[in-house]
């Protein structure tokens, strides 16, 4: 019993982060600067979330594994944050997949494939208002035919 434990605690780090670690090294190192968040949710808390979220997202939540949030409102850091995400970008060979103008923000969305699913999503969303830029990098297993669940979730 004892072995299986050790081996379940082995695995947790590979589970619990199964994101793009350069995302995380820079949310890390941007919230550094003022003005910069940077939030990780894990699987247990996004559980927690899809208890009370509204009925309909409850199967959307459970697509995801992890999520990254990287929030700038300092326009002087604003563009470093968006040149080191494009960055990130190209070096993992994320797929552009669609641009969406909501009214409020510009979002880019970009994802990275393994067969018929999508592991990564990254999100590049820039306000049009309130000069607010904001990465998000969501892991899990989302098929193309549910990409349209994630942009109804809402950040509370």
């Amino acid at each position: 019993m004892r072995r299986y434990i050790l081996l379940l605690a082995a695995l947790l780090p590979l589970c619990a982060h199964a994101t793009i670690p350069a995302i995380v090294t820079l949310g890390k190192a941007a919230a550094k600067n003022s003005g910069v968040k940077h939030e990780s949710v894990g699987n247990f808390l996004i559980g927690v979330a899809s208890s009370f979220a509204p009925k309909e997202q409850r199967t959307t939540f459970k697509m995801l594994d992890n999520i990254e949030l990287i929030e700038s409102k300092n326009a002087a850091y604003t563009p470093t944050l968006i040149s080191r995400t494009r960055a990130i970008i190209n070096d993992v060979g994320a797929e552009y997949i669609a641009t969406h103008d909501d009214g409020k923000a510009l979002n880019e969305v970009y994802g990275i494939k393994r067969g018929e699913v999508y592991t990564e999503l990254i999100i590049l969303v820039k306000s049009h208002t309130e000069g607010i830029t904001s990465v998000v990098a969501l892991s899990g297993e989302i098929p193309p035919s549910r990409l349209g669940e994630i942009a109804t979730l809402e950040r509370r």
